[in-house]
């Protein structure tokens, strides 16, 4: 876990909080997925070989969060009202999935 890296360059450390993927997840041995927690909302970015992918939700946007735990690693799905496809982040640590879950929470009762 990285947590703490700022997602802008132009960020501050304070302004962001990153968690990754573990590499002992399906799908993540190379390239891992990250989502971050930033003041306007949360970035999921998905690496490839060939470059990535990134969406940015705002949190008023998201409709629910769920969580599915294993016994060291969580599958988290978030899912928007606004009608696009749920972000799928698999293979969190538990702890990690935790942090995400309360952070959205928080930024949306602000």
């Amino acid at each position: 876990m990285q947590a703490g890296l700022p997602l802008d360059p132009k960020a501050s450390a304070s302004d962001a909080e990153t968690f990754w993927s573990s590499r002992w997840s399906a799908g993540n041995h190379i390239f891992r997925d990250s989502v971050g927690l930033a003041s306007d909302g949360i970035l999921f970015r998905k690496r490839r070989l060939l470059g990535s992918s990134e969406e940015h939700i705002n949190y008023r946007s998201v409709a629910s969060i769920r969580i599915k735990n294993g016994v060291l690693l969580s599958n988290v799905s978030i899912e928007t009202s606004g009608g696009s496809q749920p972000i799928f982040i698999n293979g969190l640590w538990k702890s990690d999935a935790k942090k995400v879950q309360d952070g959205i929470r928080a930024h949306q009762d602000e």
